[in-house]
């Protein structure tokens, strides 16, 4: 086993430990009903535990590390269904690593790696900002949408149209007009307008078009990862269930009709794990080609994994699996959203097929 494997391992059982210290299911729905809707307690540990400094300049605060290493991550909340907008803080924290000035870097990079700063994205497809250059900086105005984390970020990294193209804007959080909310499945975002909000010359970043596509897949495929781990929990969640559910004397796994049913699932959540990995793998060492195709072959093959596994983890467990008091229907709820969400099928199967070249080029 190599030293990174041997590593991977010591952060695998280390996180496992403290999701279930921190997050049982009781927990959570704990977590949910505070005033923070999340767990402080559990944010605090995986600043403890080094989570947020994964991959980040050691001169920063940062540890050596691989995105795999935050797909393990992602893959293991996404089984403890945490609330926390982990991905979200890391895309921007990496965003800010390789985009951001080396200034920008020792403002916002050793905060983060502490886990007290949220920097995430703020963008959508509609692309509805625009700044303009002034003799005072920058003038921001517009709007955006479904912002994942940005119902508690303290830092926005946002986009906007220029003159130019596509840049990149350090925005305070305290700065902007934010719309806070709790997605179906339980985590936050929000929606953000800026009206005419002017920031100084030293809030954007180095990196435009190109950082924003290379930290949009980063995000889609660790959504990717997050999906795994709850598909992994939904099936494991379906077993248990029909070992132990009895009808007509024998338990529901003794039926043959539906040991093929999770048989299926299992398959679908294989499927899932490797394109998903090699979606990892393209966004750390592929061309923006590579990576871009990777990255929406995993999420078309994810979200119908994640859609078959949804709706099989609810029907084989009957009208318990409705309840909110059942782990079933709140991994419904997070696969569901998963598939609706950094694009939909349509959206990803549109863009593989306008980079493989053996389709593009394909006569009508």
């Amino acid at each position: 086993m190599t030293e990174a494997n041997d590593t991977r391992e010591l952060l695998r059982d280390s996180l496992s430990t403290l999701l279930a210290r921190h997050y049982s299911f009781d927990q959570r729905r704990a977590a949910y009903g505070s005033p923070a809707q999340e767990s402080q307690t559990a944010w605090a540990a995986y600043a403890e535990l080094g989570l947020f400094a994964l991959t980040l300049p050691e001169e920063h605060g940062g540890i050596p590390g691989s995105l795999a290493d935050i797909a393990l991550v992602a893959e293991m909340m996404g089984g403890a269904m945490t609330l926390e907008p982990y991905i979200a803080t890391m895309v921007g924290a990496r965003l800010i690593a390789t985009a951001g000035t080396q200034v920008q870097k020792l403002e916002h990079l050793p905060a983060i790696a502490t886990g007290d700063c949220r920097a995430v994205l703020a963008h959508d497809e509609t692309q509805q900002m625009r700044a303009e250059r002034t003799s005072a900086g920058w003038q921001l105005k517009g709007r955006h949408s479904m912002i994942a984390g940005g119902d508690t970020a303290d830092l926005f990294i946002t986009s906007a149209q220029t003159d130019e193209g596509t840049a990149l804007f350090l925005t305070p959080a305290h700065a902007v007009e934010r719309e806070p909310y709790r997605c179906f499945d339980w985590r936050g975002a929000a929606d953000i307008t800026l009206n005419d909000l002017l920031l100084p010359e030293d809030a954007r970043l180095q990196g435009g078009a190109d950082a924003l596509a290379q930290a949009r897949d980063e995000a889609t495929a660790l959504a990717c990862a997050d999906a795994v781990g709850a598909m992994r929990a939904a099936n494991q969640l379906t077993r248990d269930h029909t070992q132990t559910r009895r009808q007509f004397g024998k338990s529901l796994d003794s039926f043959q009709i539906l040991q093929h049913r999770i048989v299926d699932m299992l398959i679908a959540q294989e499927l899932a794990g490797p394109i998903t990995q090699a979606a990892i793998l393209a966004c750390e060492s592929g061309t923006p080609q590579e990576r871009s195709r990777a990255v929406s072959a995993a999420k078309v093959k994810a979200g119908d994994s994640a859609r078959y596994i949804g709706e099989q983890c609810v029907q084989l467990h009957g009208g318990m699996g409705l309840v909110q008091d059942y782990p079933a229907s709140h991994l419904f709820a997070r696969l569901g959203l998963f598939e609706l969400s950094n694009g939909d099928r349509d959206v990803h199967l549109e863009r593989y097929a306008a980079l493989d070249p053996a389709i593009s080029a394909a006569p009508d």
